[in-house]
């Protein structure tokens, strides 16, 4: 029985690491009882928002993850969303991990198929052509040729198929949504962020330090999403070592006008991959507004840039110097080697 737990997180003190890996190992346990799992899982997910709780559970999903292997030399960055927003938006981190590469940064992009919306990081890039839920030896090429991979979390994260069930019977966002940005199986130390709400920015920022992101981005925007807002206001953390920075984003100050007119709404898989296909081609839009935006943040995070609008501006001259379509052409071309390999 789990009521002993159910107890202790009804109790909203912190739990420490030992408490957070005992309920994490009954959360995932084979031998836990299939009805007592969303109970368990939607206690857990009920908990404030406490950082340090945050990265103890995040540790322990680490722990259990499928390692990635790559030259810490060469610092990866990871762009992922919670998909925990009050409003689905465009797979603009999926988008932009190409236009980070094209820029010269290396991207290791965590993801996984939506849960509730329309269209998860995993869908859209199957969408492209990229077999990215087959196996890891398509990552491992990508990565190795061109310095950009999306690790499908099902096949790094293992333990986490027996939570599917509990997750589609419970229909809402779940603590899953906050930790699986922080569970990336390579264990980077560059990374942005997309949070539910401006109040999970500085929690969540908190965490990813805890567990060694040296630089970093968390955002959500004031029209309830997940990424960079192309029209109003997002709220953001960002971070270099110990100096940490809240700041407010007017997106006016960095686009030009047609970067912010038209839809930034999700879509489903197919008409996705045709945006993608039709931003990458020198479409317009604020879809590619979101893009350039959450580009800049990566490329800052990376430290490859001095400031948030020269990453901006870079994400500019490669999305329109055509180095994000040139990428995506790139994986599908690795992608036709992995035809019909299980």
């Amino acid at each position: 029985m789990i009521a002993d737990l159910l107890a202790r997180l009804a109790d909203p003190r912190p739990l420490s690491a030992p408490e957070s890996r005992r309920v994490l190992d009954r959360l995932v346990a084979p031998s836990l009882e299939e009805a007592e799992r969303p109970a368990l899982l939607l206690a857990l997910s009920a908990r404030p928002s406490d950082p340090a709780e945050l990265a103890h559970l995040a540790a322990g999903l680490r722990a259990r993850a499928r390692p990635f292997p790559h030259p810490a030399r060469e610092r990866p960055v990871d762009l992922c969303g919670s998909g925990g927003a009050p409003r689905a938006s465009f797979n603009v981190s999926t988008a932009s991990a190409f236009v980070v590469a094209a820029a010269g940064v290396p991207v290791l992009k965590h993801g996984n198929r939506s849960a509730r919306g329309r269209c998860g990081s995993s869908d859209l890039l199957l969408a492209l052509g990229l077999p990215v839920d087959r196996n890891v030896a398509f990552a491992r090429a990508c990565y190795d040729r061109e310095r950009l991979a999306f690790l499908h979390a099902p096949l790094f994260h293992p333990v986490l198929a027996r939570l599917a069930d509990a997750r589609r019977i419970l229909g809402v966002p779940t603590v899953l949504n906050r930790l699986g940005p922080l569970a990336h199986p390579a264990g980077v130390t560059r990374q942005v962020t997309g949070v539910p709400t401006p109040g999970d920015t500085g929690p969540t920022a908190a965490a990813l330090r805890a567990l060694g992101v040296r630089r970093g981005v968390t955002m959500a925007s004031a029209d309830g999403r997940d990424e960079f807002s192309p029209r109003r206001t997002t709220h953001a953390v960002f971070w270099s070592g110990s100096s940490v920075r809240r700041r407010r984003i007017d997106p006016s100050r960095f686009l030009l006008g047609d970067e912010r007119t038209g839809s930034w709404a999700a879509l489903p898989p197919a008409d996705a991959a045709e945006e993608t296909d039709r931003i990458f081609a020198g479409g317009g839009g604020a879809r590619r507004g979101s893009i350039l935006l959450t580009s800049g943040a990566a490329l800052w995070a990376a430290g490859t840039v001095p400031s948030f609008a020269a990453g901006v501006a870079r994400a500019r001259e490669a999305l329109d110097g055509g180095g994000a379509e040139e990428k995506l052409a790139a994986l599908r071309a690795i992608a036709e080697r992995f035809r019909g390999t299980p």
